[in-house]
């Protein structure tokens, strides 16, 4: 592994330590470092950092079953506004036998200190928290239970 990467993963590691997260199931190459984070064993997100690259992002994903492409279109714009509204970017992938619609905060290094990345993981919270409320909301007429889960 290169030594600003090392650094880099030093850093992002000691601050995420400092605000109170543990960092679980690391992985790291010579191309990118890849790890979850959360407290008490449980996992709020995941840390992706890619060598040469000048930001590392946080990133969540939840699993839908092709079945329930409909609840998918009935609440994208619901779910559009909701990581709108705290600066939260996604992605929608289609697989064979799933969609999983993934959401990612980016923070770049020169600006990264305890401060930014508690605001950062704050707005992510936040957003996941409202994702799930609305999706709890549906849970008993379309939308079942445990699908979420952190790549």
């Amino acid at each position: 592994m290169e030594e600003q990467m090392e650094d880099s993963v030093e850093r992002v590691e000691e601050i995420f330590g400092e605000l109170g997260y543990d960092i679980f199931e690391r992985e790291i190459t010579e191309e990118m470092y890849q790890a979850s984070f959360g407290r008490d064993s449980e996992v709020t997100g995941s840390i992706f950092m890619e060598n040469d690259c000048n930001f590392m992002e946080i990133a969540y994903t939840y699993v839908f079953d092709r079945e329930e492409e409909n609840f998918l279109k009935e609440h994208l714009e619901s779910m559009m506004n909701i990581c709108y509204e705290y600066g939260i970017y996604f992605n929608i992938m289609r697989e064979e036998d799933e969609i999983n619609f993934s959401i990612f905060s980016k923070l770049y290094f020169s600006g990264l200190n305890v401060e930014s990345l508690q605001d950062t993981i704050g707005d992510f919270i936040s957003c996941n928290s409202e994702l799930v409320s609305m999706f709890n909301v549906e849970e008993n007429d379309s939308f079942s239970e445990g699908r979420f889960y952190n790549e």
